[in-house]
């Protein structure tokens, strides 16, 4: 084996290893909207509600199991079959269910419940209640649930209601040593394959 090749394994096997996060109890997981199985239902409101729509996108989820808190970190997800300018919050699903302003309630191995309260008008004893509940089905796949609806029942209240399932996105970490792997076996062949002088 050349010592070019050697280099270029050893390089790639350190990165590898630096890109994979310690075993901690803080953990951060992305997950992808499974769009066949995503849905926001939208009922109330003057016009009486609209939809179903799709959710399609991705949401950082991070979970601190010692101090029992977790939170959406960041969502980029979007209702798909939706007008832009449908509702102040366009097709935004974060913004729709203030996702990345919710506080965790509960934490546990199986599911996570989330809440919040969200306010027009400052002040305003009528305000957004926000509830999302969290289960894992597997440890690559969760089933959110969640509604969005006034604190009191009002002829202009709308509700929002979302049940949708998320599946995780590989580690880096994970991908890169299935590369490398990859690049270990085919030299492997490469060599077995080679027929001597």
């Amino acid at each position: 084996m050349k010592r070019g090749n050697i280099s270029i394994m050893f390089t790639m096997f350190v990165l590898c290893l630096w890109s994979v996060p310690a075993k901690a109890t803080l953990v951060t997981t992305i997950y992808e909207f499974v769009q066949e199985q995503s849905t926001l239902y939208h009922s109330g409101g003057l016009f009486g509600g609209s939809g179903p729509y799709s959710i399609e996108g991705q949401f950082w989820l991070t979970v601190d199991y010692d101090a029992g808190v977790a939170s959406f970190d960041q969502v980029d997800a979007i209702l798909t079959d939706k007008q832009d300018n449908w509702y102040p919050y366009g097709r935004d699903l974060g913004r729709l269910f203030y996702l990345t302003e919710l506080v965790s309630t509960s934490v546990s191995d199986s599911e996570i419940d989330f809440e919040g309260h969200f306010y027009d008008v400052p002040g305003d004893p009528l305000h957004w209640v926000v509830l999302v509940d969290l289960t894992f089905i597997d440890k690559n796949l969760v089933h959110l649930m969640g509604t969005r609806q006034r604190s009191e029942v009002v002829p202009e209240g709308s509700t929002f209601r979302i049940d949708a399932v998320a599946v995780a996105v590989p580690e880096p970490g994970t991908v890169c040593f299935l590369g490398l792997g990859g690049l270990f076996l085919k030299k492997r062949i490469f060599l077995s394959n080679k027929k001597p002088r």
